[in-house]
């Protein structure tokens, strides 16, 4: 499963589905894959994610930015 962060349990397709986006767009697998940052996704976005996660949305946050950081460092 590509993840978003580390302890990720559900996945990216259930979570666009909750948040009404169409399954076909890459919007939230371009963040897993690395294509585009964290810091550079709408807080709103961001917000409603953590209520989908049951996530504090700044833990997500940091959560998500550590990820980014240590899948940069394994390539």
């Amino acid at each position: 499963m590509i993840k978003l962060y580390k302890d990720q349990k559900i996945s990216i397709y259930k979570i666009q589905k909750e948040l009404g986006l169409p399954i076909n767009t890459p919007f939230l697998y371009n963040y897993a894959k690395g294509k585009r940052s964290i810091k550079n996704m709408d807080i709103d976005t961001l917000i409603k994610i953590s209520y989908i996660l049951k996530e504090e949305p700044n833990e997500l946050y940091k959560k998500i930015l550590d990820y980014e950081k240590r899948k940069k460092n394994e390539k």
